[in-house]
């Protein structure tokens, strides 16, 4: 597994604090939803995570899938997990395979970590060792199979002992405990490579204290399992060079593999849904302006196979018709965040429930007719 361990700005919180809205015509926030991010490093403040109370009336949710379970709840045999170890061509080490076809939302694998530890300075090689050592000698020794990016110094990187090493290396948020948001190894998840394509994404479960990684797309057999260590709307000149300062390694995905023409249009776009992200948060005063640039967003992701996203801009075009009590049009943007949500994180995720409550009852959000009655579009 390639080294995957990085620094980046937290998302704004699906609900904002009390007064982080303007309620006038003049001015309107709208804020994003958590979306999907690159690995994030174990000491960075964590994310608002609600307590979403369902009404009665609300749509049904399909059950919770399983190792290559369909999200609609059609089941497959799941007898046995839906990927191997094996070498992976484009590394210089291994990755995981899927052994059979998986289906866009399904569960690829939930693992619980081998070890958490704290965030520094609380977490140093000695207490690695120690929490090592409450291993079975199976884990230590695939422990220290893992890939260590921090064996020599490199620019703006410093050597560290091999324990810990491994652990920066590859070590996951997971949680939040007293002295602050902490991490853990998964053995198994540690062998995912980066992709600028991914087709995996991962989410904490705090009740089941396990990390489950979902398909972001039909997946088919022989296919690698990929997630994505840095921001993906980067440039391939950006991606390159934080994969190569932070990481050590140069990728050699199917989207940083495209040549003359076809790259510089593969960065536009990426580019395009960057700056798109940042204009669309200000456009609470013209819904119909902002509404376009979502559904410029959209198409822009689909051409790049990217659902990176997809339901915060979902979410935004439902606040943008609540704001102007278009109450039909906001029930199909939510349900879209809603099913985009359930396929990245889960039916139970706290956005994917804050969604099902809207989805129920548009009226309930704070926006609702802030602004003047309008007829706005539904998704295409």
């Amino acid at each position: 597994m390639d080294p995957r361990m990085r620094s980046h700005p937290m998302r704004p919180p699906l609900r904002p604090a009390s007064g982080t809205h303007r309620h006038s015509r003049s001015s309107v926030c709208i804020v994003h939803t958590p979306s999907l991010e690159p690995i994030a490093t174990a000491d960075e403040e964590e994310e608002e995570d609600e307590t979403i109370c369902e009404s009665s009336d609300s749509p049904r949710t399909s059950p919770s899938p399983t190792h290559g379970q369909e999200s609609s709840g059609s089941s497959t045999d799941d007898s046995l997990p839906p990927y191997k170890i094996a070498l992976a061509p484009l590394t210089d080490g291994v990755g995981l395979f899927a052994t059979r076809a998986i289906p866009r939302g399904a569960v690829v694998l939930s693992e619980a970590p081998v070890f958490t530890q704290p965030p520094p300075p609380g977490r140093t090689n000695s207490t690695v060792m120690a929490a090592l050592s409450q291993c079975t000698r199976d884990e230590q020794r695939q422990y220290f199979n893992l890939a260590n990016a921090h064996k020599a110094p490199r620019q703006g990187k410093r050597e560290l002992l091999p324990a810990l090493g491994i652990f920066e290396t590859n070590a996951l948020p997971c949680g939040k405990g007293r002295g602050g948001r902490r991490a853990g190894v998964f053995l198994l998840a540690a062998r995912l490579n980066h992709s600028c394509q991914p087709n995996v994404a991962r989410s904490w479960d705090e009740c089941a204290q396990r990390m489950t990684f979902r398909a972001l797309r039909d997946i088919g057999e022989g296919e690698e399992l990929c997630m994505n260590y840095v921001d993906v709307l980067g440039t391939r000149a950006q991606r390159m060079e934080e994969l190569r300062t932070a990481f050590g390694f140069e990728c050699a995905c199917e989207a940083c593999a495209l040549v003359g023409e076809e790259l510089l249009a593969s960065d536009r776009r990426r580019a395009a849904v960057r700056r798109l992200f940042e204009e669309v948060a200000v456009c609470g005063s013209e819904p119909t302006l902002g509404l376009r640039k979502v559904k410029l967003a959209l198409r822009l992701l689909k051409e790049e196979n990217l659902v990176h996203y997809e339901a915060s801009f979902c979410f935004d075009a439902f606040q943008f018709c609540i704001l102007v009590s278009d109450y039909v049009n906001a029930k199909l943007w939510v349900r879209k965040a809603w099913e985009a949500s359930c396929n990245t994180s889960g039916p139970d995720s706290p956005a994917s429930r804050a969604f099902k409550m809207y989805w129920a009852n548009p009226r309930a959000h704070e926006l609702a007719g802030v602004l003047p009655q309008a007829t706005l579009h539904g998704p295409d």
